[in-house]
């Protein structure tokens, strides 16, 4: 045969080739009648994913930091990793669709990324500004409520953003998100800087919370804590309980895979609780990053869950691990996967306990209960018990 055949039978295969791409990314939409159903939830995780829609959007997020800020840079260097003054603004995410992508995205059983984000720095403003733009906007939420995001190791400035747009996003008109950006590295190698930097950041955090709750009122103050930022977060807590008369400090406490001694918070949580409205801990058994640090420190982690989930009375805790690692680390479940995300937003939106999100299944271990995702279809309602 001559090259001409030769030729032939490339583009032969190079067509099949490209067509059983094709069929194989397109064929979830293709199938009608045999959709997969969720489990129901008290928000639906589909509403999360067609939030991303067809067009762009931009959505802006309060912030406070304390990095060091240069002038003149692009958003991602604009502020570093470095220890700096309070600085306050506001950060604007625009979401573009990736066209096909985005459409297929949801029904995939692994995190796809569907979308780009640009950020930009909104404004910056003098704390007189960013309280009356801050006040104004919780007034305009359904709830009156603030979400208070304090993220975890290996941040950057644009990273937190990002995320806690996704997280308003999510949240609609609900809630009103602000972060607390701490100065991380935005390093993996950077952890034990991290620890120090998140510890240097707790007299800003806890002034922070208590100017919320002087400013909306405690109860309508709900502090979402991931990873690392857990540490400063309860170590803001105990610091304002020193100085606090009227208690709580706080509405709901979220800790979002807790990078924190367990046995530690077992000990300090009698008295974290007479300081909140109540408690949530989300845990995951597939959490990379968590099994790493207990490695390092030689205990397990608050936020592990399987054999090393930290049951107490008085905190619901959560164990996401049924629903998968998702993403590749399995640390950073409620931004990525839509279920988890669902019940976050349920949480955050209508104060519903454990008990009363539809979404989640009772089980009980040494007399004490827990919750874990649905693998089954039920019908819709509270959340049910399994026996011992």
């Amino acid at each position: 045969r001559g090259p001409a055949d030769h030729m032939g039978r490339i583009h032969t295969l190079r067509h099949h080739a490209a067509f059983f791409l094709a069929f194989v990314l397109l064929w979830p939409c293709m199938v009608s009648g045999a959709e997969s159903v969720e489990p129901p939830a008290s928000i639906d995780p589909t509403e999360i994913t067609a939030k991303r829609g067809e067009a762009a959007v931009k959505v802006s997020v309060f912030y406070l930091t304390n990095r060091k800020r240069y002038e003149g840079k692009p958003v991602a260097d604009s502020y570093s990793g470095e220890r700096g003054q309070a600085h306050f603004g506001r950060c604007e995410v625009e979401f573009t669709p990736i066209p096909v992508i985005n459409r297929i995205a949801p029904r995939m059983p692994f995190y796809l990324k569907s979308e780009t984000s640009l950020v930009a720095l909104a404004a910056q403003a003098d704390p007189r500004q960013f309280w009356e733009q801050l006040g104004a906007a919780v007034e305009r939420s359904s709830t009156g409520s603030v979400v208070l995001f304090v993220h975890g190791y290996n941040y950057g400035f644009e990273r937190t953003c990002r995320m806690a747009a996704e997280m308003q996003r999510s949240l609609q008109d609900k809630a009103t998100v602000l972060v607390f950006s701490w100065p991380s590295n935005g390093l993996p190698s950077d952890y034990v800087r991290d620890q120090a930097d998140i510890e240097w950041s707790v007299p800003l955090l806890a002034d922070l919370m208590a100017r919320l709750g002087d400013r909306v009122g405690a109860t309508h103050v709900n502090v979402v804590a991931h990873s690392l930022g857990s540490r400063g977060v309860i170590f803001a807590l105990q610091r304002l309980a020193f100085g606090l008369v009227e208690r709580p400090a706080i509405g709901h406490l979220v800790l979002l895979a807790p990078d924190f001694d367990s046995q530690t918070f077992i000990e300090l949580q009698p008295g974290l609780a007479s300081l909140t409205g109540g408690m949530t801990l989300y845990a995951s058994d597939n959490d990379a990053p968590l099994k790493v640090s207990r490695q390092l420190s030689g205990y397990q982690r608050l936020g592990e869950a399987g054999a090393y989930l930290t049951l107490m009375e008085g905190m619901d805790s959560i164990d996401v691990s049924s629903v998968g690692r998702y993403q590749i680390t399995g640390h950073e479940y409620f931004y990525f996967h839509p279920r988890v995300t669902a019940d976050l937003v349920a949480l955050l939106s209508t104060g519903a306990s454990a008990a009363q999100r539809s979404g989640l299944q009772a089980q009980k271990r040494n007399g004490i209960r827990y919750w874990t995702f649905r693998d089954t279809v039920h019908d819709d309602g509270p959340a049910s018990t399994v026996a011992d």
